[in-house]
């Protein structure tokens, strides 16, 4: 490993070279700012260890002059200055890490083997896109090396497109990310941000990097190609540890038509002769779009041979109806099992890319509803016409028009983090439509909980409460109607979005739909873009329509921006009477979020408090009580022993269900704050609740 050190002490550079050798590091030295870039840029190093005071070009801005210059290596810098404002500047400068003097050697090169352990790509943070750069560092936005200068916004918009390249981010999740509840602008906000931040970057001499998604939001363009790259001269070496302060060039290519001729030098170096060298494949590379096609059909292949054995079952059905009737005969139960598999592989078939096959079973299932013997022949046509269409590969199976022309328009899925996830109970009896959805929703963000006996919705319902729920219409013991119109009349599901799949198309059916009071229903067979697109609808309205309430989804209390105004009020009453208050702050702590845990703790909880207390759900693991004219000492005395009664009161299911998930039992932490003591606004509340979360759990939470 080879080393640079800047430092300006002639003591300390002869120490730590010394015993830096001694560890088989290849230590440079240089005595102040300027040689040290000029070291830096002439060979390349493993680490760079700066001392921050130095001659003619400080630590500070060295450090900054090599991240803007592309090194990526890992910079430690030394000083001994131990103020806080001096490591903020230092580390937002791309340093790495900071040690202050005095130190010991065996401490510093402990830092040293830290440093070069990490991953190379954990050392440039920067975010690029084409000639386009950001440095989180800096804070700065640079096209083709000219700075842009971005409001806070636009440079939080721009950041968070760079960070996640493949993601829709509709209007509700910008507002949400880069807004506060106190601000709570409207849509037209973002499209203007969106608008001034492409025409700086247009002004800069950059491309328009954000693009519309008709319907749904704004996302990062796909990167452009990239240019070939020139190969690099070789960088020049050190003369007696000195280097030559000599700009680095590129080898210039010969005038066109030239094959051969002397190559001018320093040394005057004999004649040579150049040739580009000839590409051995004129191919073009597969761009990610392409790429993402080839994995999704691929995990569509995989996926279809997981369940072949089923749709071979659906077809042996078929086929068995179409040897009674060349027999001429249909006898009912052969009649309805094979109605029952065509309209399966109807609902199914489009999942794994077979559209032309998901139409022929809708056609057999039709005919089926009402069979005329006479045309037996055609439909034993259509079951081996189908047959021959699903011998096929997915991808190769005979393409449907429409469909094609819709999953080209439409972005292809990507992982998501954690954050940011909805939850989608999916009650279907058909385990391969069932299997399909938990193949193609996580990739947008959607976790599906999937059920195939609808009588057990109502455990599931509890257990893990969903943001939206997808129901077929035709099921075994409870029909969707039925159960949509259970669902209605229930106060605590009657916002929940539930949208319908089914394969009937008549008015009449979907009139009954709407009736029960569904919010959306999409026809079998099942279109990818079409399903994400009609659920990213139904999920974000409901979110609009559930902060414009006021509540929140998961718990039914209070959200963070009603809550904020509940209990900011009680605090004013507190001031102009001269009473106190008390803001206490409950936190859920687990390895693993259990919403069905945190829900049923507030529901418990909000029983317990006193009808002019105010209660919110401020995250997804807080809940804030505000309590007027009582101090918080009485506040946790009163409130602990609900906390227990709380906790007691939580399903035993639920809980074992957490803990076989996390392992842990989740811990119940109570802390607080008390007006005027500790602060005068609910924020410096807020802040000081949360310095005191050190408060022990209760004691039911430890079972």
């Amino acid at each position: 490993m080879k080393l640079l050190l800047v430092d300006d002490d002639d003591i300390l550079i002869d120490r730590l070279t010394s015993d830096l050798a001694s560890q088989n590091y290849v230590v440079d030295t240089a005595v102040d700012g300027l040689l040290g870039w000029e070291y830096a840029q002439a060979a390349p190093y493993d680490l760079i260890v700066l001392d921050i005071d130095l001659p003619g070009l400080n630590g500070v801005s060295l450090c900054q002059r090599l991240r803007q210059t592309g090194y990526a290596g890992p910079i430690l810098l030394l000083t001994g200055r131990s103020s806080s404002t001096d490591k903020v500047l230092g580390l937002d400068a791309g340093a790495d890490d900071y040690l202050v003097k005095p130190y010991t050697l065996v401490e510093l090169s402990a830092r040293i083997r830290a440093l070069l352990r990490r991953p190379p790509a954990m050392s440039d943070l920067s975010l690029r896109w084409g000639s386009l750069r950001l440095d989180p560092n800096a804070g700065q936005v640079t096209v083709a090396d000219r700075p842009v200068v971005l409001s806070p916004k636009e440079y939080g918009l721009l950041e968070l497109f760079l960070r996640s390249p493949d993601r829709i981010f509709s209007n509700t999740v910008l507002l949400e990310r880069l807004w506060s509840a106190d601000e709570a602008p409207g849509e037209e906000t973002i499209r203007t941000h969106i608008k001034r931040l492409r025409r700086k970057l247009k002004q800069a001499g950059g491309d328009d990097v954000i693009e519309n998604v008709y319907s749904m939001g704004y996302r990062l363009r796909p990167q452009p190609p990239a240019p070939a790259e020139t190969p690099k001269s070789a960088p020049k070496g050190l003369t007696h540890g000195v280097p030559q302060n000599t700009p680095q060039k590129a080898p210039q290519k010969a005038p066109q038509g030239v094959t051969g001729g002397p190559v001018s030098g320093a040394d005057n170096a004999p004649s040579t002769r150049t040739e580009a060298p000839t590409p051995l494949s004129a191919a073009p590379a597969l761009d990610r779009r392409a790429a993402q096609e080839q994995s999704a059909r691929a995990a569509a292949i995989a996926a279809f041979e997981q369940f072949r054995p089923a749709i071979d079952d659906r077809l042996a059905a078929l086929r068995q109806a179409a040897s009674a009737l060349r027999a001429g005969d249909l006898p009912e139960a052969v009649r309805s099992t094979a109605c029952t598999a065509a309209h399966k592989l109807a609902g199914s078939l489009g999942l794994f890319g077979y559209m032309a096959g998901s139409h022929l079973a809708r056609r057999l299932e039709d005919w089926l509803q009402q069979p005329n013997l006479a045309q037996g022949p055609a439909f034993a046509a259509w079951v081996d016409q189908l047959e021959q269409l699903l011998q096929a590969a997915p991808g190769e199976a005979v393409p449907d028009s429409e469909p094609a022309a819709a999953a080209s328009a439409f972005p292809h899925p990507v992982d998501r983090a954690l954050g940011d996830r909805y939850r989608v109970l999916a009650i279907d009896d058909d385990p391969t439509i069932l299997a399909q959805l938990q193949r193609l929703l996580p990739r947008w963000g959607l976790d599906v909980v999937p059920l195939d006996d609808p009588r057990q919705v109502w455990a599931s319902l509890e257990a893990s409460p969903p943001d939206l729920v997808l129901l077929d219409l035709d099921m075994p013991h409870l029909n969707g109607l039925e159960l949509c119109q259970q669902l209605r009349q229930g106060d605590r599901w009657q916002t929940l979005p539930v949208l319908f799949l089914t394969a009937c198309r008549d008015p009449a059916t979907v009139y009954r739909l709407y009736q029960a009071g569904a919010d959306d229903y999409l026809p079998k067979p099942i279109l990818e873009p079409e399903l994400i697109n009609r659920l990213f609808q139904r999920l974000e309205r409901s979110r609009l329509l559930q902060t414009l309430a006021g509540t929140d989804p998961t718990t039914g209390l209070a959200n963070r921006q009603k809550g904020a105004i509940e209990l900011d009020l009680l605090l004013h009453l507190a001031q102009r009477y001269g009473q106190p208050f008390s803001l206490v702050r409950v936190e859920v702590a687990q390895p693993t979020r259990s919403t069905a845990l945190f829900s049923a703790l507030a529901k418990a909880l909000a029983g317990q408090l006193r009808g002019g207390d105010a209660i919110a759900c401020w995250s997804q693991s807080e809940i804030l009580v505000g309590v007027l004219d009582t101090d918080l000492a009485t506040t946790q005395a009163q409130l602990r022993p609900a906390l227990e009664a709380a906790a007691a009161a939580i399903p035993a299911r639920i809980l074992a269900a957490n803990i076989a998930a996390s392992g842990v039992a989740p811990g119940l932490y109570l802390s607080g704050a008390t007006y005027p003591q500790d602060g005068h606004r609910l924020a410096e509340l807020y802040q000081m609740a949360c310095q005191r979360r050190g408060s022990p759990p209760p004691a039911s939470s430890e079972e």
